[in-house]
Formats: structure tokens, sequence, C-alpha cells
């Protein structure tokens, strides 16, 4: 045990010497290898509610907490998080300070290189699928030494297009051969209910304007409506309706940082036929209303959190 404790201690410091350059500024560093943004907090940060893409989220220093529907994520260096699928949920940073800040790292993850990978893992056994989109394990040496070279690679920029795409390919591959890889290959397959569900997810993320039936929806993914729902619910811990409106919400609210629009421009462009339930609604999602929020978010995008 002793040898494998002593290679996750040194990576993780060697992580921790290493951030500094990757990421100066407090907030979020998009780095020039695609999908691999940096994250460093001074402080605990206010809670955030947005679309978590496919993706692994990694904490090196400092913890953090993900909420989707009833389920609660806390996590710091000694785990991880892994979503399959485009979910919404509230995160943020609850343990920082500017003596050991929050330093995290988030990867997109790429499901059509799952598929390819999970084709071609005949001999391995990648475990029965359950079923949430969102899932927790504890970090590995693998993945550890993996990422770290994938984010040395921001210091190598003419390596990037050699390296940065058979490291991901390296780290997806641990992922799928963890604990928790079953819930990747069962969400990235195009076969059985759970393909049925991400692509009615994939339609909903194109067509929230749009109000349609669960009956229509069940068509888009080709299933019975009672089966429909009850495989929805158990990916995504919420009904069509509910992830709809997440959708409307969260791009109502885009609109009014980036664009400008006000609350009920805002509201009618997302599909919402009253500003009054789009206010309710607003508020019932972010914790304020719709005018107040806004302000807070452009303050805080003003001061670089």
């Amino acid at each position: 045990m002793e040898p494998f404790k002593t290679t996750i201690e040194h990576l993780q410091q060697s992580l921790v010497d290493d951030f500094k350059r990757w990421a100066p500024n407090e907030g979020a560093t998009v780095s020039q290898v695609p999908g691999l943004s940096f994250h460093r907090h001074l402080s605990p940060t206010a809670p955030h509610v947005g679309i978590m893409e496919a993706s692994l989220s990694l904490v090196i220093t400092g913890r953090k907490r993900v909420v989707l529907g009833n389920n609660t994520y806390d996590y710091g260096s000694t785990h991880f998080l892994i979503t399959s699928i485009d979910l919404p949920v509230t995160a943020w940073v609850t343990h920082a300070s500017p003596i050991e800040p929050y330093l995290g790292t988030l990867l997109r993850i790429d499901l059509s290189v799952v598929r390819t990978l999970t084709s071609e893992i005949k001999s391995k056994k990648l475990g029965e699928a359950t079923p949430l989109g969102i899932a927790s394990a504890t970090v590995t040496p693998d993945i550890l030494e993996a990422l770290f070279r994938l984010c040395r690679l921001t210091e190598r920029p003419n390596e990037i297009e050699l390296f940065a795409e058979p490291i991901k390919r390296e780290i997806i591959y641990r992922l799928i051969t963890s604990s928790v890889g079953s819930r990747l290959v069962a969400l990235a397959s195009k076969d059985g209910a759970s393909s049925g569900v991400v692509r009615v997810l994939n339609w909903l993320r194109q067509n929230f304007r749009e109000r349609r039936s669960t009956d229509d929806l069940a068509d888009i993914a080709r299933m019975g409506v009672s089966t429909f729902h009850r495989h929805f619910k158990a990916i995504t811990d919420m009904s069509p309706v509910q992830y709809r409106k997440h959708l409307q919400l969260n791009e109502a609210r885009r609109l009014m940082i980036v664009t400008g629009l006000d609350a009920a421009s805002a509201a009618y462009d997302v599909g919402y036929e009253s500003p009054a339930q789009f206010s309710r609604e607003y508020r019932r999602e972010f914790g304020q209303p719709p005018i107040s929020s806004v302000v807070s978010l452009r303050r805080s995008v003003q001061s670089g959190d």
C-alpha cells in the first residue's frame, strides 16, 4: 500500500507545484489543450447552477460539491467525478483559502472515443452499467500521471497537436476500466435504453424552445411512454419537463449576461409565454430574481472570480 500512496502524493504535489504556471489567476483558465481547463479559487464560491457537460472533474487541493437532483457529491483530492452526459447541476467550491487554494481541472470527454475504445477492449470486463449519468470514484496513479502529462503540454504548445489526443484517449481508457466506467460505456453506446434517452437529451438541447409532450419525446427515444419516463429519470434524476426547464433558464441567463437582453425578452426568446412565470421559476432555480442575479454575475465576471 505504501508505494501506491507515495505515488499518488508525489503526483499530486507535482500538479500543485506546476499549477501556478498553468493557471496563475483566480477563476477559470481555458488552456491551449482542447477541452482542458484549470480552476483556481482562494475562497469558497457561491453555488452555481449550470449545465455540466460530459467531463472528468479532478480536484488537486480543496474540496468541491456537485448536486444533481437528490444526489450530492462532495469530493477532494482522493476522488474524481465523471459526468457521462450534459446534466443540469449545482456546483460550488466548499474548501479554499489563500494558504490552501482550491485547484482543480476539468476535461471534456469525447463520447465517440469512448465508443471506439469500448469496441477495442474485448477482453476487459466492464461491469454492469448503473443508469445515473454522474459518478464518483477513487483517483488512481494511472489517471493522475496521464493528466499530469496532458497538463504539461500547455508549456509545450508545439507538441499539443501531436500528443494531446493520444493522452486524452489514455485517460478515457483509464476511466472506462475504472469502477464507474460502465456508466460512460452505457451512455456512449448507440444501442439499448440509454441510447434512446441520450437521443432525446440531444434533441432537447437543440430544440428546448419547443414545447413537446412526453409522448412525442418517447417517440424520439423509440420507447413506450412509461418506459421512456422511467429511464429518463434514472439517467438524469429529473423528468423531461424539468430538464427542458433547466435548459431554458440557463440559456435565458446567458442571453441576459452576454447580449444584454432584459428579462421579458429573454423569457420569450427561450420559449416562455409568461414573463411572470419565467421570473418565478428563475428565482426558484438561481435563488435570485433575474435582474439581481444578472447584476451579481456581471460583477463576478468583471472582478475575475
